[in-house]
């Protein structure tokens, strides 16, 4: 894709006036994203450039590139210069935080679809204002259109409960947001887990689903763990149980740093007395015993009062030192620390687990639950001969944070399968009402995008003057993009859209007729298990309307980059101030202006 400018364009000697200018380069944008729609879509590859990590003296800079089927990756590394660039991103895309290799990331789904439905809308905008039709007109028309649209969403909507089998329906719904490939043919069975994640945590956040990427073993084991996976930490005694049944977890959780700690450190350890400038003086050996044996006794109340308490599993934010391992070897406890907060905040919500900060402070009350806690051996690690371990805590009666195990994934791969598992789960939630915006589900394959253009076209009839052109194009938009549904399914658009029509209209016994996919054929779309949330569904043309307006608002572009001279008083808004500035500048030799 080529970088767009201003002045690109074959009008005026070369130079595209506004809001042409504009549409063109939003319409770019929407050329790099029509691929990436539908369950058929394509892997796009955006050729990066060097990478700015770190390298040795002489060694080449990488080069960085991204090959997704995801929207939302698309737009966000999409090369764009042009103005409305940003402005796309900003207004179509939520912004996330960071990669998708964030744990718990929220992924934002219906991306490629706004943005095929904007280049749609811009381009019958384009058309009417070359046949004389002002720009304020088709917003108007737009708006008026956008209300029509709502309103035939909310009519074709339907709650999970009213299907015969809603877990199933559900399914469907996970199964039509994990668009693009089908890695490892595992789509049915990650959208069993998506359901059950989202039954069990509702709108996914960064606390309460987490995906973990393993190389080791085939993507046919990836599942669902009810509860949580710690896939950089291991037993740290080899005398521990590795494997702990019906286990009470104990969750100790790091410290804010005071003058003094007093052995309260989130973990199992000695009190520093060299912290924060504090220091031990003895006179004689005998002190030192002495001191010994106060830490001794220190540590077997500690642990005398985990097991009063009853655990079996302490995990802790930082450190357990030797002698605390023996002692909880010596009665059975399993010990994990050096947990990460993030993680351990997981893991308490998975156990319901309450975080202590003083060992010596236990309750019963505070500990978690999990019917299974394991060490397990995973991936190889890198240039040694041992593998990798991590801890799995399953079978937490209800858990609050869930973690799905992604197995033979990794790199790039293992991203785009995890973008399409969070796709899924916050589908399902978004179906079931866990966001803002309706709930239920409508009919996918382009099912809806029809109903959406019968009934605009029927609504022009009675819209004001030029609207109805408005309305019209709305409608043809709205095909367009179905017939990129059918472009990248390798079908006809064209006869695929008339053929469509056709079924619609002659549709009988409350069959909805759409393209059916894989099989590439015109079918009911319900009997399939086509759906799509409703909320995502408003949103898509809730926000390509929103864009379209505003590409079609812009009339003029200003150049805000400062320069290195003051402003004349004649080239001000404010003139005062810039005669304010100018005797400033007068009475001063030390500006830059003057350097």
């Amino acid at each position: 894709m080529r970088v767009l400018h201003m002045e690109d364009g074959p009008e005026t000697g070369g130079e595209l006036q506004f809001p042409h200018a504009n549409i063109v380069a939003a319409r770019a944008v929407t050329g790099a994203l029509e691929s990436s729609v539908g369950p058929l879509s394509h892997d796009t590859l955006i050729a990066g450039g060097s990478s700015d990590g770190e390298r040795e003296p002489g060694e080449p800079p990488a080069r960085v590139d991204t090959i997704s089927s995801d929207g939302a990756t698309i737009l966000e590394e999409l090369p764009i210069e042009h103005p409305m660039g940003p402005i796309i991103r900003r207004l179509v895309a939520p912004e996330r935080p960071g990669t998708t290799d964030v744990v718990g990331e929220l992924v934002p789904d219906g991306i490629g679809t706004t943005v095929v439905l904007l280049g749609a809308l811009l381009e019958e905008g384009e058309r009417l204002i070359k046949l004389g039709v002002h720009p304020t007109t088709i917003e108007e028309g737009y708006s008026a259109a956008l209300e029509q649209v709502e309103h035939t969403i909310q009519s074709l909507s339907r709650p999970l409960e009213s299907f015969a089998e809603p877990t199933a329906a559900a399914e469907m719904v996970a199964s039509s947001a994990m668009t693009g490939n089908d890695i490892g043919n595992a789509r049915a069975a990650w959208a069993a887990g998506a359901v059950e994640a989202a039954r069990q945590v509702g709108m996914p956040n960064e606390e309460t689903f987490a995906i973990r990427q393993l190389r080791s073993g085939s993507i046919a084991e990836s599942r669902l763990v009810s509860g949580t996976v710690l896939d950089r930490n291991e037993v740290c005694n080899e005398r521990m149980p590795y494997r702990v049944e019906d286990a009470n977890v104990l969750v100790l959780s790091g410290f804010k740093r005071g003058k003094a700690n007093d052995g309260k450190t989130g973990g199992l350890q000695d009190p520093d007395f060299q912290q924060d400038g504090e220091r031990l003086i003895v006179d004689s050996p005998d002190d030192i015993d002495a001191f010994d044996d106060v830490f001794v006794s220190r540590r077997e109340q500690v642990v005398a009062g985990l097991v009063e308490a009853g655990v079996d599993v302490v995990v802790t934010r930082v450190g357990i030192n030797d002698a605390y391992q023996e002692l909880l070897a010596e009665h059975g406890i399993m010990g994990i620390r050096g947990v990460n907060r993030l993680k351990l905040t997981q893991l308490a919500r998975a156990t319901g687990a309450t975080p202590v900060v003083d060992p010596t402070d236990v309750t019963p009350a505070d500990l978690g639950f999990a019917g299974l806690v394991e060490q397990q051996v995973i991936d190889k690690r890198q240039g040694r001969r041992k593998r990798r371990r991590m801890m799995v805590f399953d079978e937490c009666p209800d858990p609050e944070s869930v973690t799905f195990l992604l197995h033979g994934v990794h790199g790039q791969l293992g991203e785009q399968a995890a973008t399409e598992v969070r796709k899924a789960v916050a589908a399902v939630a978004t179906a079931n009402g866990e966001t803002v915006g309706p709930s239920g589900v409508v009919p996918g394959g382009g099912a809806t995008e029809l109903e959406i253009a019968s009934s605009l076209r029927a609504a022009a009839l009675d819209a004001d003057g030029r609207e109805q052109l408005a309305f019209e194009a709305f409608a043809d938009a709205t095909e367009q993009f179905v017939s990129t549904l059918a472009r990248n399914a390798g079908m006809d658009p064209l006869t695929t859209l008339t053929n469509l029509r056709e079924a619609t209209t002659n549709a009988t016994n409350g069959t909805t007729p759409g393209l059916v996919f894989p099989a590439g054929k015109i079918d009911d779309v319900l009997e399939a298990g086509l759906l799509d949330p409703t909320a995502i569904r408003l949103r898509c043309y809730q926000h390509a309307v929103d864009v379209a307006l505003l590409v079609l608002r812009v009339d003029d572009a200003i150049d805000a980059t400062f320069t290195d001279e003051p402003t004349e008083p004649g080239d001000a808004i404010y003139d005062e101030h810039a005669e304010h500035h100018q005797e400033y500048l007068d009475e001063r030799d030390d500006t830059i202006w003057h350097q």
